[in-house]
């Protein structure tokens, strides 16, 4: 029997279906790219990298994933793990600003989606010397989770082949954790999670919160001639979009992990969802009411840890706060919150995105959030490696803006990603923002009995 009839179609995964939705609607079909890069500081030899590239590859069954129509379906099945294309760059007598030029504009080439291979890559040397991977990746296969181990894995592969040592071990199967998320869609938890968000996102309706401030409202309000509306529109079909990259020190971090273990919080993610709300409650007209769309990676166990594939979901992360609330109390309510939602993050987000348009009569496309945050530090060290990391903008966008935070490469400081549309949200209200949350956050932190109403005076 051929591997063609063999194989297994699969359906999509709900977060799968939602990536889908964005290729298909988007004029700009490269939006669900993910383009990245790693920089090792080693005498690496192109050959060396590429070797530890394919082998790597050959580990991750993500890379055999494939696409397919059944009928009027889109389906999913495993083959052998393959790249659409691997090549190699000298970036030697170039400028690091043309080197990433050449990256944005490969990471904004959109890639063929049926029955194909859903990566490229790049194995090159940078302007000092130093040998690296670019890659872009459909969003289909994998999340920046995954794509952060996968670079972990080739590094320890290109020192286990330097050296003759064994390989590092295994990365584990995606294809029995995929089946098992398909299998939640008809389980009782299922069930229990559908109840709680409809809970959740349908009992009253929140107000939209954004970037532009309370002006967003107002104009969609006015466009629509509907004075009462509590939504603005936040899914575009043909937005180009640009990266804002800061970065938080490391003193500043240090502060904030010396606050967490005194007051003992879980969670370095608390304080810059805490600090973005009360800056958002801020140009908002000092709303008490604040939404923000949240993103997990939804890794909890070690198959989940340890594979690919993309397991990415968000949900409407809302918080009703009086003025004279504190900064501590706040962090301990949105603690509870975010224990909660957490547990019941496995629904689907489209299904969970739809229940407030259809509970409260809006057209789809709208949202109460602007803003789209994720908070992802954890990378994956490999010893005895220094190693850097920079993710890039694909050039496109479904949405207003997106702020990822994810470690510095373990420089104790860490790198924000604001991601924002062209034509909606300027550099400079990114810029208002992201000073907005560090101002909160470091006054938040020495004076955590300070009030929500005093930490927006700042």
């Amino acid at each position: 029997m051929s591997p063609k009839t063999a194989r297994t179609l699969y359906p999509l995964t709900p977060s799968q279906g939602l990536t889908l939705m964005n290729r298909q609607w988007c004029v700009h079909r490269n939006v669900v790219n993910i383009p990245t890069s790693i920089v090792v500081e080693a005498p690496w030899s192109l050959g060396l990298v590429e070797n530890a590239v394919r082998l790597a590859v050959s580990r991750w069954d993500s890379f055999g994933l494939r696409i397919t129509r059944s009928g009027r379906r889109w389906r999913q099945y495993f083959t052998e793990p393959a790249l659409l294309s691997m090549e190699r760059k000298d970036f030697r007598g170039s400028t690091t600003v043309e080197m990433e030029r050449f990256f944005s504009g490969a990471g904004a080439k959109a890639m063929p989606l049926k029955d194909g291979p859903l990566a490229r890559m790049w194995v090159f040397v940078d302007p000092d010397g130093r040998p690296g991977v670019f890659s872009v990746i459909n969003h289909l296969i994998m999340d920046s989770w995954a794509i952060s181990h996968f670079y972990a894995d080739v590094v320890a592969i290109c020192q286990a082949l330097e050296g003759g040592c064994p390989l590092p071990k295994a990365p584990m199967s995606y294809e029995s954790v995929l089946a098992g998320e398909l299998a939640y869609l008809d389980s009782d938890r299922y069930r229990a999670d559908k109840e709680y968000w409809l809970g959740e996102l349908t009992t009253s309706e929140s107000y939209f919160t954004g970037l532009l401030g309370s002006a967003e409202l107002a104009e969609y309000r006015r466009k629509k001639k509907s004075p009462d509306l509590r939504v603005a529109r936040n899914f575009y079909l043909r937005s180009k979009a640009a990266h804002v990259v800061k970065v938080v020190g490391a003193e500043d971090v240090q502060r904030f992990a010396a606050f967490l273990a005194e007051q003992r919080f879980p969670s370095m993610q608390l304080l810059f969802l805490l600090a973005l709300r009360i800056y958002l409650a801020k140009i908002n007209d000092r709303t008490p009411d604040v939404t923000i769309g949240v993103t997990l990676a939804r890794r909890g166990t070690l198959a989940e840890k340890r594979t690919g594939g993309s397991r990415v979901h968000h949900a409407e992360f809302r918080s009703v706060f009086d003025e004279s609330t504190t900064f501590a109390e706040a962090l301990h309510a949105l603690l509870e919150k975010q224990s909660q939602h957490y547990r019941h993050m496995d629904f689907p987000s489209v299904e969970a995105v739809m229940m407030p348009v259809e509970a409260f009569g809006h057209k789809p496309g709208v949202t109460h959030w602007g803003l789209l945050f994720t908070f992802q530090t954890t990378a994956p060290a490999v010893e005895g490696l220094t190693y850097h990391t920079r993710w890039y903008c694909n050039g496109a966008t479904a949405m207003s803006a997106y702020l990822t935070i994810m470690d510095d490469d373990r420089s104790g400081g860490m790198r924000c990603y604001w991601e924002h549309s062209l034509a909606r949200v300027p550099v400079a209200s990114v810029e208002a923002a992201h000073e907005g949350m560090l101002r909160v956050l470091r006054a938040g932190v020495q004076r955590p009995d300070a009030t929500l109403g005093e930490l927006m005076d700042l």
